[in-house]
C-alpha cells in the first residue's frame, strides 16, 4: 500500500511537471487592467517610477542576478528585443532584479549578459505584484503607454521573445 502511495506521488509530480506551460498572454485593450507601479533604484542610483514612463510603451524583464536561465536569455532581451527598438524615443526597456541580489551581483549579471539597457535593484515585491508569486523570474512584461499590461510573460523569456516584439510594434504603431 505504501509502495502504490508513493508512486502514484511521484506520477502525479511528474505528470504536473511536464505539463504544457500556459501560452503567454496578450491582453485585448478591454481587458487589460493598470500596471502596479514601482520605484526602484536603478544600478547606476537613480529612481525610476513606472508611473514617470506614462506615455511610453515599457518592456519589463524580471530576473534574478544569479539565475541561470535569466544569464541565459539576458542576451535575448538585449539583442531580440531592446535592440529593435532602442532608438524609438517612445520606448523603454527595464531589468528587474527579483532576487533582491547586491548591487554587485546586478553588475556581474549586466556584463555576463550584455545588457545596456536599466537594470533596477530589489524587485522582489514587484515580481508579486505582477505574477503572485516570487518565483516566476525570467518572464517578460509590456506594458501600454497608458499603463496598462498589454503582455504578460509566463515562460522564459527566449520562448516568446517573438510575441514581446510583435506586441510592443503594436503598441508602438498607435503612439
Amino acid at each position: 500500500m505504501k509502495l502504490s502511495t508513493i508512486t502514484f506521488f511521484f506520477l502525479l509530480i511528474f505528470t504536473l511537471n511536464c505539463a504544457e506551460t500556459p501560452s503567454s498572454e496578450v491582453i485585448d485593450e478591454d481587458q487589460r487592467k493598470d500596471a502596479p507601479n514601482f520605484t526602484l533604484t536603478s544600478l547606476d542610483g537613480n529612481q525610476v517610477s513606472l508611473s514617470g514612463l506614462k506615455g511610453k510603451v515599457v518592456y519589463i524583464f524580471f530576473f534574478g542576478a544569479n539565475c541561470p536561465h535569466c544569464r541565459d536569455n539576458g542576451p535575448v532581451t538585449e539583442n531580440t528585443i531592446y535592440a529593435e527598438f532602442k532608438d524609438d524615443q517612445n520606448f523603454v526597456a527595464l531589468g528587474l532584479d527579483t532576487w533582491n541580489t547586491s548591487a554587485g551581483a546586478v553588475q556581474n549579471f549586466k556584463e555576463a549578459t550584455g545588457i545596456t539597457y536599466t537594470l533596477l535593484l530589489n524587485a522582489r515585491q514587484s515580481l508579486v505584484d505582477y505574477y503572485g508569486n516570487a518565483s516566476s523570474y525570467d518572464r517578460s512584461v509590456v506594458i501600454s503607454a497608458e499603463g496598462k499590461i498589454a503582455y504578460q510573460g509566463t515562460q522564459f523569456v527566449n520562448q516568446d521573445a517573438d510575441n514581446v516584439v510583435d506586441v510592443i510594434q503594436e503598441e508602438l504603431k498607435g503612439l
